[in-house]
């Protein structure tokens, strides 16, 4: 692709924020206000460092440059600020904000009142917000639009009492505050700083925090926070003084702006309404320019209109993704910006050697990479002891190429309370573009196209693995994305050479947890393998099978879903632990019984072949468990026998603990399941339809106690739906319960029970993606020694150790019990829904 450059400088004010519609969960439901705060303050555990001594915090994070050290401050008393009354929060308000107008303390800039005013651009898809008052611009006009998070430059939080504090600086061993008022404080603060983040391009910001007497100052980026030690600001202000004087004479970058994107003049904008309305976001969002440096200190230039996606959490890779126009080539591509950890190759060198071994299906990289100066500090303050990091787990030679030596920019930390630090990871900010505006995958046209989609995704993974030596580790649904010829497997950002993964003694536990493998959520092992991502690529069929397609379990969909899909407990630590359900479905015929039946006999065929071949891979893997004779290869040989899938000489088959070939030793025996079942001549044209929203309203209804209407002209029993969906709400499952229609995950009317779907289609949305999570314990295979599995630094957290409940039932044993239905006969092959979940967990 041909393409201009020009020289390029970015000044201090050649920014502008943006503003995007996230994405939420998978399964995407309406949250309430504290139930969110509580799930982003899980996100945020352990990831605060103070207390910061004030001094250090203002000459490390707001510096005064010569300029600013010759101009006169304003003269205000020590006890100015004691002008803001005591008692009820709301009276604080306006006081603070006329003291500081009228202070002089902050020229250029105007503290404004938004504690009133709901967030008209907020995003529809959560709570609107009403931040307490929040400094602008000076030349920003509010008059309509009073609270505007994408403008605002610094943040504010008034609480009237001391015990509000969110943070203590008289314990040593912890620093977060553990009351519940100061829990909920946190709370408040993690959720507007990420909303605030979420609505901007910005390397870091600043909040002032005021409870009671007291202030702390925060500085936050996308590896956590530093937060001040308190100061009582009624007695002396001088510290608030100092920091509003050098915060309002920092430049834009200084302040967290990025210097690489700036506001679009008015032709661009044009251009970008006329080339971009595909795209158009559906609520106001800026147009800007994305400035990617090239070579010889050239640079081009994107116009983007709203993000297609992005995320809604504070720290970690918080990916946001832009359909793009570059004017000067006048051509259309997608430009994606994250924060990837220190430990993680840039996934544009990773596109870029996809592309030169000429990899099948996956974007083509166009130019991005690492932008200059953008890196995350608060981890700077965490030594690698700390991070439990030794020295032979940094990739150097990686560091030094893209950002110099960052082990030499670390800083005195010594001031820190607490001692648990693993989660602060480094962060580069990584921008890069592809030449292809793909579409989600659960926009296929009918079954058979999403079998070719996802064959066609399978196949790169191949291919990168066998000519790269690349493992993707992060296989999920919104990963695979469907284009004019097929589908491409995207997002390479979690990536890594196989070598890399196993020189590591610390390994992450990686990818998205609605389609993680059932053994890497177990903790069976800590290094990521192909088979973790092969299993992967049968979970997303299954679940947009179950989703989007007739079956005569179609009742039970939503309850399928939430046991093997999402079923995880998120800890107060930010940990998750889960995972049983996927296991048991593999492992033992839960969920998905022997009698469950999709309308798409070729879909049918291949939901069923590819469990039983995860399920020999996870009894191979796995000691002390039946060695059934599944007859895998026979439906395999019949539909592959005329198929030769050519591909050049894998790599040796890793960690094989048997004498005898396994399906999943290599990608030859599920790519040869892919290409039989899609030459099958008996595909439907089955047009996809979400039952999920139905079986939800359903489950509303059920929870208020107002009965339950029939879905579909099968769906008789409404107790039992009322039934089925509390518990799918609660997460309960009890294969020993049975009811008159057979037992929980298992519908016995047979395949005359679908429901009628309408010919319409709704979107799924993004699930979020996981590391470092700790898992269940399982026994070790006799005839090998077990290592034990570390945390790696990530998003989702550390462990947490707990003591073995005496009695405690293993998680992988295997239980058998009652299949007595409608009067038939016990089996003794038949199992039950699923053993307890154990409450032992591994210590990292």
């Amino acid at each position: 692709m041909s393409h201009s450059v020009s020289s390029f400088n970015p000044t201090a004010d050649s920014i502008s924020p943006v503003k995007f519609p996230p994405v939420s969960g998978l399964e995407a439901q309406d949250v309430e206000l504290e139930n969110l705060r509580r799930k982003l303050g899980a996100h945020m555990e352990n990831l605060f460092l103070g207390p910061m001594p004030i001094e250090s915090f203002l000459k490390d994070f707001l510096p005064m440059d010569s300029a600013t050290r010759k101009q006169k401050k304003p003269r205000v008393s020590k006890t100015y600020f004691d002008a803001i009354p005591k008692g009820q929060e709301h009276t604080m308000y306006e006081p603070f904000v006329n003291l500081i107008n009228n202070s002089g303390l902050i020229p250029g800039f105007k503290m404004v009142n938004t504690s009133a005013h709901l967030d008209k651009d907020g995003n529809k898809n959560r709570p609107l917000i009403k931040p307490d008052p929040s400094m602008y611009r000076e030349n920003l006009e509010v008059e309509d639009k009073v609270t505007q998070m994408g403008e605002l430059e610094a943040h504010n939080e008034l609480k009237s009492s001391d015990d509000d504090d969110a943070f203590k600086d008289n314990d040593e061993f912890v620093f977060q505050s553990l009351t519940e008022r100061g829990r909920r404080t946190r709370n408040q603060l993690i959720h507007y700083a990420t909303e605030w983040f979420s609505r901007q391009h910005r390397r870091h910001g600043f909040t002032i925090f005021m409870f009671g007497s007291y202030v702390r100052f925060i500085r936050w980026d996308r590896a956590g926070a530093i937060v001040t030690q308190k100061f009582n600001f009624r007695k002396d202000s001088t510290h608030l003084q100092n920091f509003l004087w050098r915060f309002s004479h920092l430049n834009a970058a200084g302040r967290g702006r990025d210097p690489y994107v700036r506001a679009a003049n008015a032709k661009e904008i044009e251009i970008a309404h006329q080339e971009l309305h595909e795209w158009k976001p559906t609520v106001e969002r800026p147009v800007l320019v994305f400035t990617i440096p090239v070579e010889n200190g050239k640079h081009r230039d994107f116009i983007g209109w709203g993000s297609m996606s992005g995320p809604y959490s504070l720290i970690g890779r918080s990916t946001k993704g832009y359909p793009v126009y570059e004017q000067a080539t006048k051509t259309k591509a997608f430009l994606k910006d994250g924060w990837r950890a220190h430990s993680l190759s840039p996934e544009a060198d990773i596109l870029r050697e996809l592309q030169e071994k000429k990899v099948q299906y996956v974007p083509g990289y166009v130019c991005g990479g690492d932008v200059p100066d953008s890196v995350t500090h608060t981890d700077l303050y965490v030594t690698a002891e700390e991070s439990g990091e030794s020295e032979d787990e940094v990739d150097v030679d990686m560091e030094t190429k893209h950002h110099g030596d960052v082990t030499a920019t670390k800083r005195d930390g010594s001031w820190k309370h607490g001692k648990s630090w693993r989660r602060v990871i480094q962060r580069f900010l990584h921008r890069f573009v592809t030449d292809i505006i793909a579409k989600p995958l659960n926009t296929f046209k009918n079954s058979k196209h999403m079998i070719e989609v996802v064959s066609h995704a399978f196949t790169a993974h191949r291919q990168a693995y066998e000519l790269c030596d690349i493992i993707h580790r992060d296989v999920s649904a919104n990963n695979i994305l469907i284009t004019d010829s097929g589908g491409i497997l995207n997002d390479w950002d979690m990536a890594k050479k196989r070598a890399d993964i196993q020189r590591r003694r610390k390994h992450e536990r990686t990818g998205t947890w609605e389609f993680m493998s059932s053994l890497l959520l177990a903790g069976h092992h800590s290094a990521h393998t192909i088979q973790d991502d092969m299993e992967s690529f049968v979970l997303i069929v299954i679940y947009h099978a179950l989703r989007y397609f007739e079956h005569n379990q179609a009742r039970r969909t939503l309850y399928i879903i939430n046991q093997v899909f999402n079923n995880r407990t998120v800890l107060p630590d930010g940990d998750c632990e889960g995972g049983e359900g996927r296991l048991a479905l593999f492992q033992n015929k839960n969920y998905i019984t022997r009698n469950f039946q999709l309308t798409s006999p070729p879909l049918h065929r291949w939901v069923w072949t590819t469990i039983k071949v995860v399920r020999e891979w996870i009894r191979s893997e796995l000691p002390n468990d039946d060695d059934d004779d599944y007859p895998v290869g026979d439906y395999i040989a019949s539909i592959t026998q005329h198929t030769s899938f050519p591909a050049p000489q894998s790599p040796a088959i890793q960690d094989r603990p048997t004498g005898r070939k396994r399906s999943l030793d290599d990608h030859s025996k599920l790519a040869n399941i892919f290409a039989g079942t899609l030459t099958e001549p008996n595909w439907p044209e089955d047009v996809p339809h979400d039952i999920l929203p139905e079986l939800r309203a359903a489950e509303k209804r059920a929870q208020h106690g107002r009965g339950t209407q029939d879905i579909g002209p099968s769906q008789r029993n409404t107790g039992e739906m009322r039934r089925s969906a509390q518990l799918a709400s609660n997460g309960e499952h009890n294969p020993s319960k049975t009811s008159k229609r057979g037992r929980m995950g298992e519908d016995v009317g047979g395949s005359g029970q679908s429901i009628k779907r309408s010919r319409t289609s709704v979107n799924t949305t993004s699930p979020r993606r996981v590391t470092g999570m700790a898992r269940p314990r399982l026994p070790s295979k006799p005839s090998q020694s077990r290592a034990r599995p570390e945390d790696g630094r990530s998003n989702a957290g550390q462990s947490r150790g707990s003591g073995e409940a005496s009695g405690s039932v293993d998680p992988l044993r295997r239980t058998r019990a009652s299949s007595a239905v409608s009067g038939k006969k016990k089996s003794p092959r038949r199992r039950s829904g699923g053993s307890q979940p154990s409450q032992n967990r591994r210590k990292h």
